[in-house]
């Protein structure tokens, strides 16, 4: 008789779950890096297996900003894990200005002149900017984020470089239930 080798799967909603709860952990830990360093810009991506933070900072500061931005968040500063720079936003705003330009596109003739087009073109794209805009943030609250991060802890953080530049990855891990 044969034996079968099983491997261990990650569900894949637990897999999401840990995704945006670290990308709540990432946008938190940029926004107190960002106010204690002002002036530096950094940008962040979550994985499973945690986050990247690049800028510049030393390894202590981004020990510093992940520790006490999940010790925030556990705390209730919610309002943490969302990101005014996430691209979430700009993901929202763009889909909802492709389909305001679709829906224009479904009341234009065939004989409708270049610059009318244009500016029924333009106007589907402001509208559907500025109905994204409000949107994005409620997305990465529902969809793309999890503030609930009390299952989660800090494994490492590791320091590397990017084309010459710091880059820190934050491993986390989900504690198990």
């Amino acid at each position: 008789m044969e034996t079968a080798e099983y491997k261990i799967r990650v569900a894949p909603i637990r897999a999401a779950a840990h995704i945006r709860k670290n990308h709540a952990l990432e946008h938190a830990t940029i926004h107190l890096l960002t106010q204690s360093k002002p002036g530096v810009t950094f940008a962040g991506y979550s994985f499973i297996k945690g986050y990247w933070i690049l800028g510049r900072a030393e390894l202590q500061d981004i020990q510093k900003a992940a520790e006490m931005a999940l010790a925030r968040l556990n705390n209730g500063e919610k309002r943490l894990a969302i990101d005014p720079n996430c691209g979430t936003n700009l993901a929202v705003i763009g889909l909802c200005t492709a389909a305001a330009a679709m829906v224009t596109t479904l009341d234009m003739k065939d004989d409708d002149n270049a610059l009318s087009r244009f500016s029924a073109y333009a106007t589907a794209g402001l509208i559907g900017a500025a109905a994204g805009k409000p949107l994005g943030p409620k997305v990465q609250e529902r969809i793309t984020t999890d503030a609930n991060v009390k299952d989660i802890s800090i494994v490492s953080i590791n320091c590397s470089s990017l084309r010459g530049k710091p880059a820190f990855f934050v491993e986390t891990a989900l504690d198990q239930a």
